[in-house]
């Protein structure tokens, strides 16, 4: 026998992957000056780009990280790309790989272990495979937990000539369980690998037939190699597999605790979706996926659970797909938290609503998915997270009345919908409960074509509550919310409700929120505190109040199809509101499990200045989007919803007006020591003279950044004006020898100048430097070097990464001034046209409004928009000169 020892322990904690790197830029100033970059307003703060991964780029880091890799297993030279769904199998390249259910090692239905090294978990199938590679076969056990290889042991059994009237029924190693057709079979534990004639009833030791066992700890690995001239295999065998604890010797099945006679197998692999279609039941020997399981193995015969191994394709290698069924079936990743092995004994029984820390360890974790027959994987769809209340696992949507959730939820819709673990049964969806929330949806998007813009959250009573902790911390990645029976809110610290919790409310302006509860409801009182704190916030919501409802009610059935229809007429998610208001508890984020709080829309690294403050807050308005001008009205109803009489709250926000953009952003911060503006996902004009006014109650470090570029300034505590380079001054235009010099002196800025733009009266770009000085010669194109040779004036401008400073003009190349252009003539700013000279107002933002001689035409204005996407007018030779 080989044995792998285990890896070094590994830290409590691993530092997730960050979701990108952004290498320092120089998208501004290039080598031959500035160049100035134009970029969609409504991309996404962090990226710059629309996600093409299903989910937002602004989503925490945690949602990024990539997948660990499990240890390759020792001993087993094919593929390990099982399938991710339990209960399915696929071929690949010589391999059959199966997949099985997590925490499905119950037995009877209420076995547990008596031996502390078995986790609570000890015999457990993760997945299994067959192969074969010509010379040898190859038999693999994976289990969830491998603390002390002694504990588990597995029984193979073969029918191999497909008549179930010969062999026997009764499995070998005192497994306590039988079926019919056994030829042969082979035992496995960590102390060997016996071989069993079942016509003869010889069991011989796997070694003195050339075989091998590879027992890898790392890989939580049983592997069994035996060649093919000592094992003959051809046609197709019908296998199964069955696990349990061994005894002492190793060569047998011990019994449980509670079962001393009868089965002795916690775990009967080879189960199928058919096998286990309800998912959901009253307790722990129905809620894992392990109904049937229970049912047969109390009955001893488990004929029904098996897998057609059939040598002739693992022989031709071939290769089937992924399985990716339709309707409700269970899946597994691999979670960037390992917080050891197995299981806490009391795991699967019901803690009541108490607070739990994780209880479900294992670095492999299990989710329920509903996949809409609709479903096509052609085009994206949404994506709709449910987490389930307490004494709940990821099953528990999908009980008796399970049609009356994902009908409307999903199905309807054409919604692909998720429900985590989270960890436990109470665990309250915060911690390493909360990233198994974010790790679910990456892996989700991975496995499926998900809109990114398009997912809503929702959750029933715990997951209510957990799903108002997600939504509020990180609005800007959710389209809709969905709490049902559950408005509140837990910390990371495990305090439930602090004083003023539900102002947190306000960050949800661009969300579509749906709140419910009932007359009999436990969550009445604390449902009416959230509506009334998102009522007097003016955010969008829905609050539905039916008459004579309880808890269970609106958890199973009532209520779901009005959430649904709610949702489904919900916008997009918002990538760029013109207003954000984000309030967050300092100290309630888990930056070492990549889930900090620190970010809403366009603003980003917030941090607080005091940790221990209750609040930090920032609201911000971008003028450049704040064109609509609206007012919350909120109708309150009686209706007749379903069965009965329901209370019917809806806010709305309804357009009153309309206002005219504005090249200003305004900030106000409170216990905030660090913000960032991400200029253009708030609409900032780079090629506009724009201001940002900011107020802090104490010392903030305001960065600005515009694609790529990154500008940071301190501000004191108080009112701040930030604005666009001053024009420069004294601008010369000299021509001798066919050479136009031209000069001017340093722009004032209170962020970095970085360059300065030259064009002639009719907007065409002349040059463009980092200094303040530049030449330009005979091998010009013909139109700029005309302008020089005729005394033509000159407009020089500041660009700052906040925006383009008013033009600063030349006097004629020859010293002589030239007079202005004059309204209405080229050259002159469209903005000063009409009703210039007539007392009427500017334009705000234009440059007549500047207070500065007008610039271009019409034309010239065109010429301006290219120069701002990096595309120069003409063709020039330009020396730069510091």
């Amino acid at each position: 026998m080989d044995r792998v020892p285990p890896p070094l322990p590994r830290p409590h904690r691993r530092p997730p992957t960050p979701h990108r790197v952004v290498a320092a830029s120089a998208a501004f100033i290039l080598s031959t000056g500035t160049v100035l970059v134009a970029v969609p307003a409504h991309a996404d703060p962090a990226s710059g780009a629309e996600p093409t991964t299903g989910i937002p780029a602004s989503a925490p880091p945690a949602a990024h990280a990539d997948e660990p890799t499990l240890p390759a297993a020792e001993g087993w030279p094919f593929s390990d790309a099982f399938s991710r769904t339990s209960g399915t199998s696929r071929y690949d390249a010589g391999a059959l790989l199966w997949s099985d259910w997590l925490y499905d090692d119950t037995g009877a239905g209420n076995y547990t272990y008596a031996d502390a090294a078995a986790g609570a978990n000890g015999a457990d199938v993760f997945r299994a495979a067959v192969a074969t590679d010509g010379e040898h076969t190859y038999w693999r056990v994976d289990w969830n937990t491998l603390i002390d290889p002694d504990v588990p042991i597995a029984a193979w059994t073969f029918d191999t000539d497909g008549d179930d009237a010969t062999g026997t029924a009764t499995w070998p190693a005192s497994a306590g369980v039988q079926s019919s057709g056994i030829d042969a079979a082979l035992v496995v534990s960590s102390r060997g690998a016996w071989w069993t004639d079942t016509e003869t009833g010889a069991v011989t030791d796997l070694d003195t037939l050339g075989g091998r066992l590879t027992v890898d700890d790392a890989a939580r690995s049983f592997i069994v190699s035996i060649p093919r001239s000592t094992l003959p295999v051809e046609g197709v065998w019908t296998t199964r597999l069955a696990a349990g604890i061994a005894d002492e010797s190793g060569t047998a099945f011990a019994a449980s605790p509670e079962e001393s006679e009868g089965t002795r197998v916690y775990n009967a692999a080879f189960r199928d979706i058919a096998d286990e279609p309800i998912l959901s039941g009253p307790d722990a020997s129905t809620q894992w996926n392990n109904r049937r399981q229970s049912e047969l193995l109390t009955g001893g015969d488990v004929s029904a659970f098996s897998i057609a191994v059939d040598w002739a394709r693992l022989a031709a290698k071939e290769s089937t797909p992924e399985p990716q069924p339709r309707g409700y079936s269970t899946r597994w990743y691999v979670s960037s938290a390992d917080l050891g092995q197995g299981m806490d004994p009391a795991a699967r029984r019901s803690p009541g609503p108490a607070l739990q820390p994780a209880t479900f360890f294992g670095r492999v974790q299990p989710y329920t998915v509903f996949v809409p027959e609709s479903y096509t994987g052609e085009s994206a769809v949404p994506l709709t997270i449910l987490l389930h209340g307490g004494d709940g696992n990821h099953n528990a949507f999908i009980g008796e009345h399970r049609d009356a959730v994902f009908v409307p939820m999903c199905a309807e819709r054409g919604s692909i919908c998720v429900m985590p673990l989270g960890r436990g049964l109470s665990s309250w969806y915060i911690n390493e409960a909360e990233l198994d929330v974010w790790e679910v949806w990456s892996r989700s998007a991975a496995a499926f074509l998900i809109d990114a813009d398009r997912t809503v959250i929702g959750g029933f009573s715990m997951g209510g509550v957990g799903a108002t902790h997600i939504v509020t911390n990180h609005p800007d990645v959710l389209a809709g919310a969905v709490i049902v029976s559950g408005a509140g809110y837990f910390n990371t610290a495990g305090q439930r409700d602090r004083e003023g919790a539900p102002l947190r409310a306000e960050n949800l302006g661009s969300v579509r929120t749906f709140i419910d509860s009932g007359s009999r409801d436990v969550a009445l009182a604390n449902t009416r505190i959230w509506d009334a704190t998102m009522q007097e916030a003016a955010v969008p919501y829905r609050a539905h109040y039916y008459e004579d409802a309880d808890h269970g009610m609106l958890g199973s059935r009532i209520g779901w199809a009005d959430a649904a229809e709610y949702v489904a007429s919900a916008p997009a998610r918002e990538h760029a509101p013109a207003s954000v208001v984000f309030r967050w508890e300092p100290g309630d984020e888990r930056a070492d499990l990549g889930l900090p709080v620190d970010r809403a829309y366009w603003l980003s690294e917030l941090s607080p200045r005091d940790r221990e403050a209750r609040w930090s807050r920032v609201s911000a308005t971008a003028g450049a989007l704040d064109t609509i001008d609206w007012r919350a009205v909120l109708t309150d109803e009686q209706r007749i919803l379903g069965d009965g009489p329901a209370q019917v709250r809806d806010q709305q926000r309804v357009t009153v007006g309309e206002r005219a953009p504005r090249d200003e952003i305004e900030v106000a911060v409170e216990n905030v020591a660090t913000a960032t503006v991400d200029l253009d996902a708030a609409g900032a004009d780079v090629l506009a003279s724009s201001t940002m006014r900011v107020t802090s109650d104490g010392d903030l470090r305001l960065a600005l950044t515009r694609a790529g570029a990154r500008a940071e300034l301190p501000l004191p505590a108080g009112d701040s004006e930030i604005a666009s380079p001053s024009a420069p001054d004294a601008v010369e235009a000299r021509t001798a020898d066919g050479v136009t010099r031209l000069t001017w002196s340093a722009s004032a800025s209170a962020l970095p100048v970085t360059g300065y733009t030259v064009r002639d009266a009719n907007g065409l770009i002349v040059c463009e430097t980092t200094g303040t000085s530049c030449e330009t010669g005979t091998t010009v194109a013909s139109a700029a070097a005309r302008a020089a040779a005729d005394g033509q004036r000159f407009a020089v401008t500041a660009t700052s990464i906040l925006g383009t400073s008013a033009p600063a003009w030349s006097a004629e190349a020859g010293g002589a001034p030239v007079p202005a252009p004059t309204p209405g003539a080229p050259g002159a700013d469209p903005a000063a046209g009409e009703g210039a000279g007539t007392g009427a107002a500017p334009r705000a933002g234009s440059l007549a409004a500047t207070g500065v001689e007008p610039l271009i035409g019409l034309a010239a204005a065109a010429a301006l928009l290219l120069a701002g996407l990096g595309t120069l007018a003409i063709r020039r030779a330009i020396r730069t000169r510091s």
